[in-house]
């Protein structure tokens, strides 16, 4: 997460754009003309996601998601901490596609 501090990060999380819906979705990520790795999408909606992933990311690393219904969505990285990321869509898609693949996904349940 780089030298800011935990609780100024999580206050930043707290103003997002829009609420974040809570999903468990299997997606590939790459940086553009690398290999794409499987991740674990945990929350999603039409502005950024948050995933589990296999490979670090560095703050501001632009990166390709390629979405069940959805495609292939560029993506900065905002944040990394362990082997969590958030992101922000470079644009944001359709809310349209956004619902369609919500219907289709599996949902977490909130704890």
């Amino acid at each position: 997460m780089g030298a800011q501090p935990l609780a100024q990060h999580i206050f930043d999380v707290e103003k997002r754009r829009a609420e974040r819906d809570a999903v468990s979705i299997k997606a590939e990520l790459h940086e553009p003309n690398e290999e794409a790795h499987e991740v674990l999408i945990g929350n999603l909606s039409p502005f950024g996601f948050m995933a589990i992933s296999p490979v670090g990311y560095r703050e501001g690393t632009l990166v390709r998601l390629q979405l069940p219904m959805i495609g292939e969505v560029n993506a900065r990285i905002v944040w990394s901490l362990s082997d969590r990321i958030g992101a922000e869509f470079i644009r944001p898609f359709d809310v349209r596609g956004y619902r369609e693949l919500l219907d289709a996904a599996p949902r977490r349940a909130n704890g």
